[in-house]
């Protein structure tokens, strides 16, 4: 598990390594500005490139002045550019500053900015020390031109940029780009990652994102404080409920799917299909008796209730709720009037301890109806909405460009709203618990935005809920096998060719928790 670390917790983190634990501020920069010299080691060639070091008027140009100092000392070929004024300088950044004359690297400032363009266009790669996570306005003036001259460097091909900690102009909580920001190739971000490197659009400046251990101790108080996390494959060694060898179907669960509709009866194949992928020991489909046969036919190893969605009589629901472990509604419902009836019945048939998966039409008549709104508050966190961007937008009322610009505020805000469990569906998907921590998903890739992905999902979460996991751990565990065998799906049929049924097939436990 990796915990993510605001730009305030890692301040508080720097200080108190310094303060409490008496480690010299001037030690802990220079194992950052280490960290960078020995990737820089593995990727420059020593013989023929130049690295030109961009560095700020703050402890991120330190880190660039002291590992500008480290590679001249190896033998390289340097050149720095300071974007600040010499008598701005202070602390740590000073002492590296002035240390750089020691070893012979001249240092050219904004007073000499009209030889910039000849440094930059006449170097192989580029060190980007000017902002770090701290920036909280937006990137004008001279260094703007700056980050523009080296992202058109970049985007020709003519040099390679390594960030130190975060791309400059990225925020380092929110990812957002503060007008402009570098575009880097690697980013060797400090002690932990950073929400700005992994939130759009900051991750896609980012590139390939390396942490680097500098020497503060993960028990610290401030670090502790986090409430933001992504999960390794090693995670789910310990996460996912094992198999028993003395073994019979009912250990794993008995899901109830309520899903399809007459003219919709993919979503219900793909979300009782996944529920088996996962583990699911038995899965029973609730769903219009004219689709029914389309269920029998494409899972057959799934049980069907038909039910007739010309009658008003829903009395079988507290029936099949009752025989079940855990309860799945939505995908394919259709906004067709009997519904949200057939909704409300089930929400009270199903009792608080029993998880409650809710996704697609099951969301939208949620959105539309305060009566279900306020069922769903009551139950508390053993449900889970699975909303992608456009649900979430008609749950909270709100347009879809405010919530893309601050998804975790989104995730964070649905999740205390509902009071439930929440996996807002993006590109960088996030779930989050009411009032606690969110989960950063780190798997999947842009083929899986093809209809029926999202039934797959919910049918995911639900099977690993059924077998008796948690609904905050069976919600983040999905999202992220959902991911897993979304990219063994792109490997074998690329992200244009793939689809749902491709990604259904690709859920294979064992060999994505190995890949």
């Amino acid at each position: 598990m990796k915990w993510i670390s605001l730009t305030e917790e890692m301040r508080r983190a720097d200080a108190y390594a310094s303060e409490e634990m008496k480690v010299p501020s001037l030690l802990l920069m220079e194992a950052a500005a280490r960290s960078v010299a020995l990737r820089l080691c593995e990727l420059v060639d020593r013989e023929n490139d130049d690295i030109l070091f961009l560095c700020g008027v703050g402890n991120n140009g330190g880190d660039g002045f002291a590992c500008a100092r480290m590679m001249k000392h190896l033998g390289y070929s340097v050149r720095v550019f300071y974007t600040g004024s010499v008598s701005s300088l202070k602390g740590d950044a000073k002492t590296n500053y002035e240390a750089l004359s020691g070893y012979g690297v001249s240092v050219l400032t904004m007073d000499q900015g009209s030889a910039f363009n000849h440094l930059a266009e006449t170097t192989e790669w580029v060190v980007d020390a000017m902002f770090g996570t701290g920036i909280d306005r937006n990137v004008t003036g001279f260094l703007a031109q700056i980050v523009t001259s080296i992202n058109e460097l970049h985007d020709d091909g003519r040099c390679k940029v390594i960030s130190v900690d975060i791309p400059s102009g990225i925020h380092g909580d929110t990812g957002k780009v503060m007008g402009c920001a570098v575009k880097a190739d690697e980013t060797i971000t400090f002690c932990r990652l950073k929400p700005g490197l992994i939130l759009y659009p900051g991750c896609d400046h980012a590139g390939k994102v390396t942490i680097a251990d500098i020497g503060i101790p993960e028990h610290i108080p401030p670090l502790l404080e986090a409430h933001y996390f992504q999960l390794d494959k090693e995670d789910l060694v310990t996460l996912i409920p094992p198999r028993q060898s003395r073994s019979h179907k009912g250990l794993y669960g008995h899901l109830l799917v309520v899903a399809g509709s007459r003219y919709m009866t993919g979503a219900a194949c793909f979300s009782s299909g996944a529920a088996y992928k996962a583990g699911a020991g038995l899965v029973e489909c609730a769903i219009p008796e004219q689709a029914s046969t389309v269920v029998m036919t494409n899972v057959p190893e799934c049980i069907t209730y038909p039910y007739s969605d010309e009658s008003d009589d829903f009395s079988w629901v507290k029936e099949r709720v009752k025989a079940s472990s855990t309860v799945l509604a939505g995908p394919g419902l259709s906004q067709q009037p009997y519904v949200r009836k057939l909704l409300k019945t089930l929400f009270t048939a199903v009792p608080k301890t029993k998880t409650l998966v809710l996704d697609a039409d099951a969301l939208n008549w949620i959105s539309s109806d305060e009566d279900l709104k306020a069922q769903i508050v009551k139950r508390g966190r053993n449900t889970i909405l699975t909303p992608h961007i456009g649900e979430a937008s008609r749950l909270m009322g709100k347009p879809i460009p405010e919530i893309m610009q601050d998804p975790i505020e989104a995730v964070r805000a649905l999740a205390d709203e509902f009071n439930c469990i929440v996996a807002l569906k993006d590109a960088l998907t996030l779930v989050a618990e009411p009032h606690g921590n969110i989960f950063f998903n780190s798997t999947g890739n842009n083929g899986m935005s093809t209809a029926g992905s999202g039934d797959v999902l919910a049918g995911l979460i639900a099977g690993l809920s059924g077998q008796g996991m948690g609904a905050f751990e069976a919600a983040c565990v999905g999202v992220y096998l959902h991911g897993l065998a979304g990219d063994a799906a792109a490997e074998k049929y690329g992200h244009y060719s793939m689809t749902a049924g491709d990604i259904l097939k690709s859920i294979q436990i064992e060999k994505l928790m190995e890949a």
